[in-house]
């Protein structure tokens, strides 16, 4: 029987792991604001989610000498960290020489800051792949292939909606810009690998954190709304939704379920209802929504997101079996031992993919066959 005084420690710990989206609902529904007057809210809003995410990050290696994980999503969000941009950027552009620059200087902070990621999300892979020797499974490479078909639409559909009358001209402008914000978001999935050989499908909270970056800081659904609308109700609904259901729903249900199954739900159906509904809902508003160009454009874009959590999904319940394994080989002291014949067949069972995970996965993503 479990212990009953363990559960109330358990959900102080998805208390902790939600607050970062219950401070971004309290910065984006203007409560803040409201509350604490417009000074204090502005101020909030600028670098509030930030500090926040730093102290809980703090906390978790101070309590548990290691990452916790329920600040798997402050680390998200901190890969991407908007206002450090934003702010990096009013300075870099203040620059004496930048004005005369040509145009690429302008988007410094941003290269350097994909740059360093990359760097990141590189040693990740590296570290996970060739010093413990772990194989990409079937359905990771299914999804990879969808991520390049994604790709591959989103540069068609940009450059029939394109106006210029050369579509190669026009190709080739949108063909960079269309890779590199693919390259972005798949970006977390590979830096969160080291995080899956210990946690599991846990560790894609990391990923759930710095999408929510991406598409409330980027991809921005609510953008200028209000000019469309005067009904703030709506304004206010597109802005909370991605916070909602990316850093409070997404954790809680991922934190409390107990099943493969759950947790793959639980990354993937919170996401998809946020990014479908925010489109939905801004584009009743937005009169040029009715081009059907428009609409596939940013339902490309929504699959973009989509695809990659799958992906972390599949890749990180695959490297948290093997880590799990290998744990286990060490805990029975049979590594540097000569192998007996039930420790062969374990190790094997373990690099090849297993009847199980790939059917669980399968059923929750909705694929029948690789």
């Amino acid at each position: 029987m479990r212990n009953p005084s363990s559960t109330p420690t358990h959900w102080v710990k998805v208390g902790l792991a939600i607050l970062p989206g219950l401070f971004a609902i309290g910065t984006s529904s203007g409560l803040f604001q409201a509350a604490f007057g417009s000074s204090i809210g502005h101020a909030l809003d600028g670098s509030g989610l930030i500090a926040l995410c730093v102290l809980l990050i703090g906390a978790g290696l101070v309590r548990e000498r290691r990452l916790a994980v329920w600040s798997f999503p402050a680390l998200g969000v901190l890969l991407f960290p908007l206002s450090g941009i934003l702010l990096f950027v009013s300075w870099w552009v203040s620059l004496p020489f930048i004005d005369e620059a040509s145009p690429v200087w302008h988007a410094g902070p941003l290269v350097l800051l994909v740059a360093l990621l990359t760097g990141i999300a590189s040693f990740g892979v590296y570290h996970v792949y060739r010093q413990h020797r772990i194989r990409i499974p079937r359905l990771a490479w299914v999804l990879l292939g969808l991520v390049i078909l994604v790709v591959i639409a989103g540069v068609i559909t940009s450059t029939i909606a394109d106006r210029n009358p050369n579509k190669a001209a026009a190709l080739l402008a949108v063909l960079p810009s269309t890779m590199l914000w693919m390259g972005v978001i798949l970006l977390p999935v590979a830096i969160g690998l080291p995080l899956a050989r210990r946690y599991g499908l846990l560790a894609a909270l990391v990923v759930v954190g710095a999408e929510f970056v991406l598409v409330d800081g980027f991809f921005d659904p609510g953008y200028a709304l209000g000019v469309w609308t005067s009904n703030q109700a709506i304004v206010t609904l597109v802005s909370v939704i991605p916070a909602i259901l990316f850093l409070v729903v997404s954790p809680i249900w991922v934190l409390l379920s107990r099943s493969t199954r759950g947790r793959v739900w639980g990354l993937l159906v919170p996401i998809f209802v946020g990014l479908v509904s925010v489109e939905i809902i801004s584009g009743t508003v937005r009169p040029y929504y009715s081009d059907t160009w428009t609409w596939l454009m940013r339902a490309i874009g929504s699959a973009q997101f989509l695809v990659a959590l799958a992906l972390a999904a599949v890749m990180y319940h695959w490297t948290g079996r093997q880590g799990a394994a290998a744990r286990t080989r060490e805990d029975r002291g049979v590594l540097g031992d000569r192998p007996t014949a039930h420790d062969t067949a374990y190790e094997v069972s373990a690099l090849r993919p297993s009847a199980q995970m790939p059917l669980t996965l399968l059923a929750a993503l909705g694929l029948r066959r690789l």
